[in-house]
């Protein structure tokens, strides 16, 4: 009797400490397609004429690589040229996913190379 209750204790036990590490997944998870969605009405997409050549989550589902590339050609611009553009989003406490970064290629006409902003949001409406 006493081996049985030590066991269903430890059991128990076991169980309890196991549900209290799981790590909860980002709002992304099982909504990759509403991710894609916004992601196609980005400033990379809209503005320069990129398409989404790979999304990828952490295990956690609390960042994203997103890795936009040139597939269409346009009379008088040289898309060729182009490289690919990495954004990593970082999920943040309000259920955006933000990133940051520098554009990879010149804009004739500015000075410099600006940055730019993805953020896509999974909160809650």
């Amino acid at each position: 009797m006493k081996n049985a209750t030590t066991s269903l204790l430890t059991a128990f036990c076991i169980l309890l400490i196991g549900c209290a590490t799981t790590s909860s997944k980002g709002p992304a998870y099982r909504h990759e397609q509403q991710f894609r969605q916004q992601l196609a009405e980005s400033i990379p997409v809209k503005e320069y004429g990129y398409t989404i050549k790979q999304l990828v989550f952490s295990q956690d589902y609390h960042k994203a690589l997103v890795v936009f590339t040139h597939s269409h050609s346009k009379p008088g611009l040289d898309y060729a040229t182009r490289p690919d553009w990495e954004f990593v989003l970082v999920l943040d406490d309000f259920g955006r996913y933000r990133g940051t970064t520098m554009q990879p290629f010149y804009t004739p006409g500015t000075a410099n190379t600006p940055s730019v902003d993805v953020t896509v949001s999974m909160s809650n409406k």
